[in-house]
């Protein structure tokens, strides 16, 4: 059987105090996670559907943006009569080859801060479809990793994007984690603004605390319509969902609020599990209405054809078992303060490699 090698960059980092979340709590949240990630699927497929409904006009409101010298078309492996054989991977320091398998589709999600190449990204989380094990994986890039960035320098993760677009992002974890990305997608956050809107807003179960930094954080940004709520179920309006699900702590209108990127993290989830929660009631014309509004809003290099296909596929991909990670894993990253602030040090990158290796290809890495 034929191997697949990959050459990593090789990363100097500086060992920092180990950190990371108890066994407990990753189990208490893994259930809601794979809910939320399995409704965030449906609600994908809910507007590729409802794009296919309202013709190719819709489509071409998509912006495409290929990547530059960019070859993503992974091949099949054949045996000598011509049968298909499954890639074995192997984790070689002596190759530039990257982990790819024809039946595994790679897509990086994007979320960035600003329209275009010019702000960070927020949100990085890498959607392989894998028609080899029947699942959809869900991989996401904690943005404040200290990580090599091809031709630039060391840096968070997040400053590739800002740096060079998608592309430079791409390439980054490409050469850092050793993984073949074959497709991307990039929204703004303003696109979540706008769907919140369109339905008319949406309920939040919502702290005394977390009311209060929606408010310092509208009016330290000169924005009307601030909240007059207490704890509990609250309707929030486009603006004030974003500025929820961007919570993550800080000073704001002379008020500090406690919290961190895992926080903001869980925040996020809950966003998106009340949109999708509304999406599901919404009516064709609410959804044609989303549709026209976030097309415009997202580049990608899919193809037009090739989301075609993605929805007419939407109703098997959503009988997959649904897994997610995070990256760096758990073992392998500590956190660290150096001239990128306060950064995720990657300690052990082989660990991290191999164990993102894994659990994409599962039993054709050979360890």
């Amino acid at each position: 059987m034929d191997n697949k090698d990959m050459e990593f960059v090789d990363i100097n980092s500086t060992a920092g105090t180990a950190s990371s979340r108890s066994e407990a709590e990753r189990i208490k949240r893994r259930s809601l996670i794979v809910r939320i990630l399995s409704g965030a699927l449906a609600l994908v497929f809910v507007f590729l559907g409802a794009l296919c409904m309202k013709g190719y006009s819709a489509l071409n409101s998509i912006v495409y943006e290929a990547l530059p010298n960019k070859n993503t078309e992974p091949t099949v492996q054949t045996d000598d009569y011509g049968n298909e054989v499954i890639p074995e991977f192997e984790i070689d320091t002596t190759s530039t080859n990257l982990l790819n398998d024809p039946y595994v589709l790679n897509v990086m999600l994007f979320g960035a801060d600003k329209s275009g190449d010019e702000g960070l990204s927020d949100t990085m989380i890498l959607l392989s479809v894998d028609n080899r094990h029947k699942k959809i994986k869900m991989t996401s890039f904690l943005r404040d990793t200290y990580i090599t960035i091809p031709g630039v320098t060391s840096h968070k993760l997040n400053y590739a994007y800002a740096v060079g677009g998608a592309a430079l992002s791409i390439q980054t974890i490409e050469a850092n984690y050793g993984i073949q990305i074959d497709r991307y997608a990039t929204v703004n956050f303003t696109t979540f603004k706008e769907i919140v809107d369109i339905l008319g807003g949406i309920e939040l179960y919502l702290t005394d605390e977390e009311i209060l930094y929606i408010n310092c954080q509208m009016i330290e940004n000169g924005q009307s319509g601030l909240l007059d709520a207490t704890e509990g179920m609250v309707r929030v309006n486009g603006q004030q969902a974003l500025w929820y699900a961007r919570n993550r702590g800080g000073t704001y209108n002379g008020i500090s609020f406690y919290g961190d990127d895992w926080e903001r993290t869980d925040r996020q989830r809950n966003f998106i599990e009340a949109v999708i929660n509304n999406v599901k009631d919404a009516s064709l014309s609410e959804l044609i209405q989303i549709v026209n509004k976030v097309g415009p809003m997202v580049t990608t290099n899919l193809k037009k054809s090739e989301i075609q296909t993605l929805v007419t596929s939407a109703l098997a991909y959503l009988t997959y078992d649904i897994e997610q990670c995070s990256m760096p894993s758990d073992g392998s990253w500590s956190y660290g303060w150096n001239e990128a602030g306060s950064v995720i040090l990657v300690d052990d990158w082989n660990k991290a490699r191999m164990d993102l290796a894994t659990f994409i290809y599962e039993e054709s890495v050979v360890r």
